[in-house]
């Protein structure tokens, strides 16, 4: 691999203006980064949850880059010994996710002159440091994986599609020098609405959500990166928990909300993707009340490997990018009534008889 100089600033590929006999001015060019993101982010790691729908980081938040020098040969996942730039340290300003100058990083590393024999391979993983992830020595391996049971405490791990034999002329952003991040969800993200099938506060009846919580889910997981489509696949998934979605007290209506607070940041809970035992299950506990009458506890139990609709497909994994959404309906059985009497019993004749005077 031919060796190239590194300036002490940051520069682009400059030509000054010049007759035909001048000589261009050749200046070494920084590498720069842009990104995207089709979902959400991470929300305990610096508190940057994204929601469904937005392809931007937020503001402050950081992800580590990976590059890898291959010389002439394209990247295959294999030539990874000549690690360029090992877990760099990028952070995004905000105000423009095309924008590479709102991506820095320090010291900057710069693009070799010689492009034909010197490409370079970039991957990231985002956040930065995630809380509960162990990284291979060189980045390109196995990731170990444990899910937070807390939803506060949970993080959107993200890996970033690879970009290949990148130069300084040839980018995957189309903009000379500056590399596009495309980060995909690792995890697998759900979420549990509950509601009822009918009014029932219009005749005094209350019913009040008690507690949800899912069993038997794996917490713990091995990613893979690829070098191509699908970016990667998990494996050895174990460690199962009890996820605790809801505690407390809320009145339920006929209008599917999110629980407990009706925002997805709250409510989304960010899972290794895995295939869905029997022993996955979920128990909501809700209870009923009417007027000044006693209340009364009621206990369902959902198999979440089985479809209780006949209508729809049963889900049986989640799986890594997924957005999944249980919705349970709450049906009250009314208490009616018939009647009947139960007819009188056969004469029965005395025998008396009035003696006469």
């Amino acid at each position: 691999m031919k060796k190239f100089f590194l300036l002490a600033a940051a520069a682009v590929m400059v030509f000054a203006s010049c007759s035909k006999n001048d000589q261009p001015e050749q200046r070494e060019a920084a590498i720069a980064f842009s990104s995207y993101t089709g979902r959400a982010i991470s929300k305990a790691d610096a508190g940057s949850f994204i929601g469904k729908g937005t392809t931007e980081l937020i503001a402050g938040t950081k992800f580590g880059v990976w590059a890898y020098a291959t010389g002439a040969n394209p990247f295959d996942g294999t030539n990874v010994d000549n690690v360029f730039m090992n877990n760099v340290e990028v952070t995004y300003a905000g105000g423009g996710k095309d924008d590479e100058t709102k991506y820095t990083y320090s010291p900057l590393r710069y693009w070799p002159n010689d492009e034909a024999n010197n490409k370079l391979s970039f991957f990231a993983v985002y956040p930065f440091g995630a809380t509960g992830l162990t990284a291979p020595a060189n980045g390109w391996g196995d990731y170990t994986f444990t899910a937070q049971t807390n939803p506060a405490n949970m993080v959107d791990f993200l890996f970033s599609e690879v970009a290949k034999d990148q130069t300084y002329s040839a980018t995957n952003s189309g903009k000379k020098g500056v590399v596009n991040m495309k980060f995909h969800h690792a995890l697998s993200m759900v979420k549990f609405k509950v509601n009822t099938d009918a009014d029932y506060a219009a005749d005094g009846t209350v019913i009040t959500l008690k507690s949800i919580k899912v069993a038997a889910v794996n917490t713990v997981g091995t990613f893979k990166p690829a070098v191509a489509t699908p970016f990667g696949a998990w494996s050895a998934q174990g460690t199962p928990a009890e996820f605790t979605v809801f505690n407390g007290t809320k009145a339920l209506t006929t209008t599917a909300v999110f629980v407990p607070t009706g925002t997805e940041a709250n409510d989304a809970f960010l899972m290794v993707p895995q295939t869905l035992s029997d022993n996955v299950k979920v128990t909501v506990v809700y209870t009923v009340k009417t007027g000044s009458d006693a209340e009364i506890e009621n206990t369902a139990e959902i198999v979440l490997n089985t479809a209780l609709d006949s209508s729809k497909n049963p889900i049986t994994a989640w799986n890594m990018n997924q957005n999944t959404v249980y919705t349970f309906t709450v049906g009250l059985k009314p208490i009616q009534f018939i009647a009947e009497v139960v007819d009188w019993d056969a004469e029965t004749v005395s025998g008396i008889t009035i003696p006469a005077e």
